[in-house]
């Protein structure tokens, strides 16, 4: 059964539902025509009686087994038959129907004859004719014996039998037209079914724009393409995302190479510099023994980045402490002064819209945090003029804690700015990588972000600048 298809499932399972209905009702019905042509013989057998006209006769006949003595003769219909019995139950005298000789045997039993003549009821009794369909008589004392009238139901058997070949013949013919119904009425239905069929084939095919029409929304196919349609959605979501994860991989493994291949270079050819000529020259050993710091110190900083990246990366969970960010801030802003001691920098509340009153304390690692004040305030003393002044705004609102990093600078070029969180990507593409940086800085700030459950982004200053926002989840402690 189970390696029938759907179709042939669903028909067979019709047929037979209908099959064993109509073996119900056919056999109901033949038992109830049965059953009627019964009673109908019964009554017939019991009218003569109770008229009182067969009895008399009986008497007589009984006498001498000669119906010709009797005026008019004895004229029974052709299914009727008369016997005689001593009280033994053997026969005395035998009247076929309409007179003729060799009336039917009957199995007779003396007790038996006693009780149905006792209880004046209708009894079935076996013969010996050769259809062998029984008899249904009544029994009545006589002098000396029994009469027992008889009716035939040869009729009964062949009318049964004749509508039991009637009924198997109409109920093979419902079932073959059924069978070819259901047949039709099934392709209707499953041809939804089928167009999904040819729609998964072109879909597993590797062509994933291909939709499932819905024919109809609230039905049980509507609701499976529905599902279908949303599992496809999802399914090509994942896939344009799994293809710009391997985009990004690429260029980032690119751009890795590139970066970690520039100082390289350099340390390189400074060395065989050194090889070569450094003996005869102490400045150029002097140049060349700084260059080679520089690049490591630079090789470093970029290991190190990637190394971050790769924890930011990670799933595990972060050990989560409470950090006050405004103390954070403060100490960045003390070594921002440190590192560029002729430069404006502040740091104020936020007052341009309403802001709670409340100590601005986070959950997080408190090392992360300060590295993304750390790399925000590199990037706006990088690249902004001297000039420029650059202000730190901490505050919380809406239940997050908010820190805002602001300068007057040349802000950032139009365009970039949906890849400037991205990594390797810098804000200008023609800036020297020696001043520039690998652009990692702010690609570690979003993901330090993002892992304290929070974001970083960008908006142009107004008036011109840049400012960045970093939005942290408010700790109330």
């Amino acid at each position: 059964m189970t390696t029938l298809s759907l179709r042939a499932r669903l028909v067979l399972g019709m047929v037979l539902l209908m099959a064993a209905g109509l073996i119900a009702a056919q056999v109901a019905g033949i038992a109830i025509f049965r059953a009627v042509q019964l009673q109908r013989i019964d009554e017939t057998l019991q009218a003569p009686f109770q008229s009182g006209t067969i009895p008399k006769v009986l008497t007589r006949l009984s006498e001498d087994c000669d119906t010709s003595r009797i005026a008019g003769g004895l004229k029974l219909p052709g299914d009727y038959a008369v016997v005689l019995t001593d009280e033994a139950g053997a026969v005395t005298c035998t009247l076929a129907q309409n007179n003729q000789s060799g009336g039917p045997v009957l199995e007779l039993d003396g007790p038996a004859l006693a009780r149905a003549a006792a209880e004046n009821r209708v009894v079935a009794l076996p013969g010996a004719n050769p259809d062998g369909a029984g008899w249904r008589a009544t029994v009545s004392p006589i002098d000396g014996g029994y009469a027992i009238v008889a009716i035939s139901l040869a009729s009964t058997k062949e009318s049964v039998a004749r509508l039991t070949l009637i009924s198997v013949l109409v109920s093979l013919g419902i079932l073959l037209i059924a069978t070819l119904a259901g047949l039709m009425i099934v392709s209707v239905a499953l041809r939804p079914l089928t167009a999904i069929e040819g729609t998964a084939q072109e879909i597993a095919a590797g062509d994933f724009s291909r939709t499932i029409a819905i024919p109809a929304p609230h039905t049980e196919v509507g609701h499976l393409a529905s599902a279908l349609n949303a599992m496809l959605s999802e399914l090509r979501g994942a896939l344009d995302q799994r293809d710009a994860t391997q985009t990004r991989l690429r260029r980032f493994v690119a751009d890795a190479s590139h970066e970690l291949r520039t100082p390289l270079t350099t340390i390189r050819g400074h060395a065989e510099l050194l090889r070569d000529r450094g003996s005869h020259d102490p400045a150029d050993v002097e140049r060349s023994i700084s260059r080679i710091e520089a690049e490591s110190r630079r090789l470093s900083v970029i290991v190190d980045d990637l190394l971050l990246l790769a924890r930011l990366d990670d799933v595990r969970e972060l050990t989560r402490e409470p950090i006050d960010v405004l103390a954070i801030a403060t100490e960045s802003l003390v070594d921002a002064r440190v590192r560029e001691p002729g430069r404006v920098i502040t740091l104020q509340h936020p007052t341009a819209e309403p802001w709670l009153d409340v100590a601005p304390t986070v959950l997080g690692q408190e090392g992360m945090v300060r590295q993304v004040l750390t790399n925000l305030l590199a990037n706006a003393l990088k690249y902004t003029p001297v000039e420029s002044p650059i202000v730190i705004e901490v505050g919380v609102r809406h239940g997050e804690v908010v820190v805002s990093v602001i300068d007057r600078g040349p802000g950032l070029p139009p365009g970039s700015e949906a890849v400037v969180f991205e990594r390797f990507q810098r804000a200008d593409a023609g800036r020297a990588r020696s001043q520039g940086g690998a652009g990692l800085g702010l690609a570690i700030a979003a993901g330090i972000a993002e892992r304290h459950d929070g974001s970083l982004s960008y908006e142009p200053t107004p008036g011109g600048g840049a400012t960045f926002r970093l939005r942290l989840p408010h700790q109330d402690l």
